[in-house]
C-alpha cells in the first residue's frame, strides 16, 4: 500500500469548525451555510431545519442541482425521529419540503445537515421548479448559474449564500404571478409559496447587514485612528 497523508490546509482557506446546533440556535432561515467558503473546490454544508406548529405549511418545490447534494440528519424528535442518524445521497433533480407527514403538529423537528462540494473548472446550474399541488404537473421554473469562482478569486465581504438567494427570487417570481399558479391541466389554483416558513429573505438581508459592517470596519482600520480634536482654549 503506497503510504498517504492529509496534506496540510489551503493557505487561502483558514481552517474553521462550527457546531451545528450552535448555528442552528442563532439562524432563523430554514438553510444557512456553516463556513463562508463557496469557490470552486469547496465542500459546503449546509444547516436544515424543519419544526411543525398550528397552521404551519411549507409547501414543495422540485431543486435540481448539476452537483451532489449528501444529507446527513442530525437529530429529530416527533415523527422525524426515526430518520436520526441517516445518510444519503439525493438525486440531482429531487423534491424540496418539510419532511414530515403533518407540519402542523409541534412534536415534529428536525435538524440535517446538506453538503455538496463545488465543482471545478466546470459549469454549475440550478433550477427551482414549482408543481401543482394537486397533480404535480410543473406549473414554473427558475434557472440559476450557480458555477462557482476560480479558487482565490471569491468576491470579498459577505454575500448571501448563491442557493438561498436563487430559492428566494424563484420564489417571489412564483408568487407574483397568480395566473400561472393556475394549472392549466387540472384547473386547481395554486396558493402562494409560504415563504415566510423558509426565511430566505432574512438570510439575504442579514448578509447585506453584515457586509455593510465588514466594509465599513475595513473602511476605517484604513483610515486610521481619527485625529483629537483642540479644546478652543487659550
Amino acid at each position: 500500500m503506497t503510504q498517504r497523508s492529509i496534506p496540510k490546509p489551503d493557505p487561502e482557506r483558514e481552517p474553521m469548525k462550527a457546531n451545528v446546533y450552535r448555528l442552528v440556535q442563532a439562524s432563523p432561515t430554514a438553510l444557512v451555510p456553516l463556513f463562508p467558503y463557496l469557490d470552486e473546490g469547496a465542500i459546503v454544508p449546509c444547516a436544515a431545519t424543519f419544526s411543525g406548529g398550528p397552521g404551519k405549511r411549507y409547501g414543495r418545490f422540485q431543486h435540481f442541482n448539476t452537483v451532489d447534494e449528501v444529507a446527513v440528519m442530525f437529530g429529530a424528535s416527533g415523527q422525524l425521529s426515526r430518520g436520526s442518524g441517516l445518510v444519503r445521497v439525493g438525486p440531482k433533480l429531487h423534491m424540496v419540503q418539510a419532511p414530515m407527514e403533518n407540519s402542523e403538529d409541534p412534536a415534529n423537528a428536525g435538524v440535517t445537515v446538506i453538503t455538496q462540494r463545488q465543482a471545478i473548472g466546470k459549469e454549475q446550474r440550478e433550477e427551482y421548479r414549482f408543481v401543482c399541488e394537486k397533480c404535480d404537473r410543473r406549473l414554473f421554473i427558475h434557472a440559476l448559474d450557480a458555477t462557482p469562482p476560480k479558487r482565490g478569486t471569491q468576491a470579498p465581504g459577505i454575500a448571501p449564500f448563491i442557493t438561498l438567494a436563487g430559492s428566494y427570487e424563484a420564489a417571489r417570481l412564483y408568487n407574483a404571478d397568480e395566473a400561472g399558479r393556475l394549472c392549466k391541466h387540472c384547473g386547481h389554483q395554486n396558493p402562494p409559496f409560504p415563504l415566510e416558513n423558509w426565511a430566505w429573505d432574512f438570510h439575504i438581508s442579514q448578509s447585506q447587514l453584515a457586509d455593510v459592517g465588514a466594509k465599513s470596519l475595513a473602511a476605517a482600520q484604513q483610515a486610521g485612528p481619527p485625529r483629537e480634536q483642540g479644546t478652543g482654549g487659550r
